[in-house]
């Protein structure tokens, strides 16, 4: 294969990638992720839900004096261990996108019965000085064959 062709093979792949994404958001709060196409809509306050099972919604932050993206990632964190009793897995990692700054925590829901087990990754975002929270729950079967593909979803959200 000729490097020309290459490269319109790389390119048609991309294109069709970039055309199978649905703008899904709160027109309100002013922010969108650019979801796949088995993402949708579930719920006007914005919680968007997969085929797969994994729901992606934001939650309120509370007040706090002094805010940092990591003073506010520890405070939802124990919030999220102790009020919703998800379990510690050390995950943790720093996200940048479009604008804005991210700290990720990931930890494991509570077994729920007759439903598959799935991560949670909390997402503390910062944007222009306002931070918010969102939670990402995807079963863990997808997190744990490809947590890149997981990342690649909250890398989409996008502000105007």
């Amino acid at each position: 294969m000729t490097k020309w062709m290459v490269t319109l093979v790389l390119g048609l792949a991309l294109s069709t990638q970039h055309a199978q994404a649905r703008r899904l958001g709160n027109v309100e709060q002013g922010y969108w992720f650019d979801a796949p196409e088995h993402w949708s809509l579930a719920h006007p306050d914005f919680t968007m839900i997969s085929t797969s099972g994994a729901s992606l919604s934001e939650s309120f932050i509370p007040p706090q004096d002094a805010p940092s993206l990591q003073q506010i990632s520890k405070t939802a964190g124990m919030i999220a261990l102790i009020g919703a009793d998800y379990q510690e897995t050390r995950e943790k990692f720093s996200l940048q996108g479009e604008d804005w700054n991210a700290m990720v925590t990931v930890f494991i829901e509570p077994r729920r019965t007759q439903k598959p087990q799935r991560h949670v990754l909390q997402m503390v975002t910062e944007h222009q000085g306002r931070f918010r929270l969102f939670y990402l729950a995807v079963p863990s079967q997808e997190w744990l064959q490809g947590p890149e593909s997981v990342r690649q979803l909250l890398l989409a959200l996008r502000f105007e």
